[in-house]
Parts: structure tokens; sequence; C-alpha cells
């Protein structure tokens, strides 16, 4: 994959957060507002970005099987690391930031900066677009599953309901009633769908940088169980989708397509579920942060091994 492409792409996400650590530095936005950026995110632009992903795609045997395809996938891949990585680190569970650090190296951004980055660089190919709103809904359940077990040690905050029942859940089933009705949203509407769509990445990465703005910037540096999760993130996992992919029968474009949605820095996901736990925000917050601007120099990397 074209090298330039995917710095520049990476490059012009990261931009986004500048103007969110320059209004929370100055004081433009008091750091309370972020939780409302973020139920704004949460609520409003990512449901529109999952539907308008799955816009992309008509109806067809092709794509009902792939659909599938890339929901089993996203299951094992960041289901089995997420699992791997829990019996390597077990007895060291009772630490917080090993917690955080179990459920980062499986849980990309898929959403908000895989979405931009494959329409960037596979523009001839607009299903992997929503073959990534099932990364998505994976993230989800598994995070209301496996990843609330492990992030808090008690099975009370395992809930089916949440994995399912969430904006992004509703989203990806809004997104297959259209599918499988063969409704396509076009005019109005359609315009309407993908300007609120395409607000999910910079209204992400604004949040981002006002968060940024709050964190000792020290402490995101010096702690070497953030490291290890951001180099299993960054490299391995990547690495370890790229061998699971490269011996299936899959087509050249689909697995092109996952192995970019593996390469993406930790998701935003782990640090919101620590927020609303209450604990190991600030190592959930480092991870997201310094794995999104290594993610600069990692990705275009890694992207060309294939």
């Amino acid at each position: 994959m074209s090298f330039s492409i995917t710095l520049s792409t990476v490059l012009v996400m990261l931009i986004y957060a500048v103007p969110g650590y320059l209004l929370v530095k100055f004081r433009k936005v008091p750091p309370s507002a972020i939780a409302s950026f973020a139920t704004f995110l949460v609520y409003v632009c990512s449901p529109f970005q999952i539907v308008y992903a799955m816009q992309q795609i008509e109806y067809s045997p092709y794509m009902v099987k792939y659909l599938g395809i890339a929901l089993g996938l996203s299951v094992v891949l960041m289901g089995g690391v997420m699992a791997v990585m829990y019996l390597i680190l077990r007895k060291k569970l009772d630490r917080m930031d090993y917690r955080v650090c179990v459920c980062s190296v499986s849980l990309g951004n898929v959403g908000f900066m895989g979405l931009p980055l494959l329409q960037a660089l596979m523009p001839e190919y607009p299903q992997i677009q929503a073959f990534a709103s099932m990364f998505f809904l994976s993230m989800s359940i598994l995070m209301w599953s496996m990843g609330s077990w492990i992030m808090t040690g008690d099975g009370r905050y395992m809930s089916l309901k949440k994995a399912l029942v969430n904006p992004a859940g509703i989203a990806v089933a809004i997104g297959l009633v259209l599918f499988f009705g063969r409704v396509r949203l076009t005019g109005q509407w359609g315009g309407m769908l993908e300007l609120m769509g395409k607000m999910a990445t910079p209204v992400c990465m604004v949040i981002l940088g006002m968060r940024l703005a709050l964190v000792p910037i020290k402490p995101m540096f010096t702690d070497p169980v953030q490291y290890l999760a951001i180099a299993l993130k960054l490299i391995a996992f990547p690495l370890i989708t790229l061998a699971v992919l490269s011996p299936l029968p899959l087509e050249r474009d689909f697995v092109r397509g996952v192995y970019v949605m593996g390469c993406v820095p930790v998701g935003n996901l782990v640090l919101s579920f620590a927020e609303m736990l209450g604990e190991g925000q600030d190592v959930a917050a480092n991870v997201v942060l310094l794995s999104t601007v290594l993610s600069m120099v990692t990705i275009p990397l890694m992207l060309l091994l294939i």
C-alpha cells in the first residue's frame, strides 16, 4: 500500500486533535465539556458513520457471505488475542494497568481511524467499509462480555443486553435492515447520512486532543506496561492478523482491508469503559493517546508488508 497516502492520511487525522488540545489548554472549553462531546460522538456521529458505511454495499449472496466472515473473523481475532493475553498476564491482573493492557492489545480504533484509512487506501473496494462495521460490533460485544470481566474482575458488569443494545449495535441493525431490504438512501437523505457519518473522525480526534491537554505528559512515557500494550497492539496484533488471514481462501482486497483494521491504534472504547467504571482512566487515556500518536509511524511501516 502507498506509504505516502497512508502517512498523509494518518497525519491529517492527528492534526484534527490540535484544535481540541488548544481549546482546553487556553481554557476556551472547560474540561467538564469533554463528556458532552463524547456523548455526541457515541450517540450521534458513530451510528451515522456505521449506517453510512453499510450503505456502500448492495445486497448479494457474496456480500452476505463476507459480512458473516467479517463478523466471525473479528470475534476470533480480537477475542482470541484478548484470551491469550489474559492467560499470559492473569497473575498480574490485580493491577489495573495490566487489565487495561489485556483489553487494549486487541480492541482497535476500527471506526474513527479505520474507516477513513480504508476510504483513502481502498477507494476501489468500498465494501470493506461495511465489513469494518462488523468489527465495530464485535468490539462492543467483547467489551461488554470478556472485556468487562477482565477490567473489573466482577462478572456482574457483563451484560448481553448492553453488548447488543447500544448505539453501535442499533446502527448495525438499521444498516442490516436497509441492506436486506435493498433500500439505498439518496438525495438529501443520503447527503445528510454522509455528512453526519464523516463528522465522526474529526470529532473523535478533537476529543483526543482535549484529553491530551489534561493528561500529565511524563507518566505517558514512563510506564513500561503502557509500552507493552502499545507495542503488542501496533505491531504484534497486525502480524497475528496477517498470519491468520494469509492461508484462508479469501479475496485479496478483503485480506488487505482487515489487515489495515488490525494496524489501527487502541480504540476509544477502552478509555470510555474505564471512565464509566471510574478506575484506570489515566492508564487507558495514556495508552489510547500515545498509541494514536505512534501510529503515525507504525501504520505506514506495517502497511508496507502487504
